[in-house]
């Protein structure tokens, strides 16, 4: 086991609400396609790996500058479930986006 501290559902009040990456980043298309295993039980066996749609997320950028603006301090920081699972605080994405505004404005 690692020494990483996950947060669990009594560390925060019932009532929060949380998203998750795919909620907040923009996710792009991908085509199907088709993967042909090269070794093991399924060697020579074609697998379809299905489309996936496009979708805008919450903030509308990349998973990518959304990771960056956290390493930067620009982001609120996540909290880690799982080595898995990251969400963010509905209400600190909902404070970050007022804050944005209300610099767009000044």
């Amino acid at each position: 086991m690692t020494n990483q501290m996950y947060a669990t559902a009594t560390d925060h009040q019932a009532t929060d609400r949380y998203y998750r990456m795919k909620d907040l980043a923009n996710i792009p298309e991908r085509s199907a396609r088709t993967h042909m295993y090269k070794s093991g039980i399924n060697k020579g066996k074609m697998r379809i790996i299905g489309a996936r749609q496009a979708s805008k997320g919450l903030i509308g950028v990349s998973e990518k500058t959304l990771w960056e603006w956290v390493r930067k301090g620009e982001f609120p920081q996540p909290i880690r479930l799982s080595p898995t699972i990251t969400v963010w605080r509905a209400s600190d994405i909902a404070e970050w986006m007022k804050q944005k505004d209300r610099s767009i404005a000044v």
